[in-house]
């Protein structure tokens, strides 16, 4: 068919208007389920900011894992590297940091005070480490600071009950 020329009359083709998208394929690029935002929920990007931050808690202990292997010094929850821990207790430190990325990434409800109680078993992993050979117990309880903050500052952008 090709181009019309400037000379020839509209074809009914080109004054056709496109159709409009349906509603719900305008915001097709969401993947995350439509489900009505409750009080206690944090905002979509309260909730990437709370994620993101046990996340990188949970990379400090991975990080903690490796320096104590490649120094020697072991943690409490690693054990010497001649007879280390079972790998439950050695996994011990992530499942806070874990578990709340996950509860986040599935929009679970009151996420800053779930972090608040995660920051605290994150400071007792750390307490165990107090008087160890590396001071170890510094990073971890830097990790659980950082990871209180995170918590505490997501409850700005909680939403609260309606009016």
């Amino acid at each position: 068919m090709g181009y019309p020329r400037a000379d020839m009359e509209p074809t009914p083709e080109s004054l056709a208007a496109p159709l409009p998208l349906p509603p719900d394929a305008e915001d097709h690029h969401d993947i995350r389920p439509r489900r009505p935002m409750l009080p206690g929920h944090l905002t979509p990007n309260w909730s990437t900011a709370f994620w993101l931050g046990w996340m990188l808690v949970a990379a400090g202990f991975a990080g903690i894992w490796y320096s104590s292997r490649v120094t020697g010094m072991a943690t409490w929850w690693l054990g010497p590297e001649t007879a280390p821990r079972v790998i439950f207790i050695s996994l011990l430190p992530f499942v806070s940091p874990i578990g709340l990325t996950v509860m986040a990434l599935m929009r679970r409800r009151w996420l800053p005070f779930w972090g608040m109680a995660g920051a605290l078993a994150t400071a007792l992993v750390a307490w165990g480490d107090v008087g160890g050979p590396a001071r170890y117990f510094a990073i971890e309880l830097a990790l659980a600071a950082g990871g209180l903050l995170v918590s505490v500052a997501s409850l700005a952008g909680m939403y609260r009950t309606s009016r």
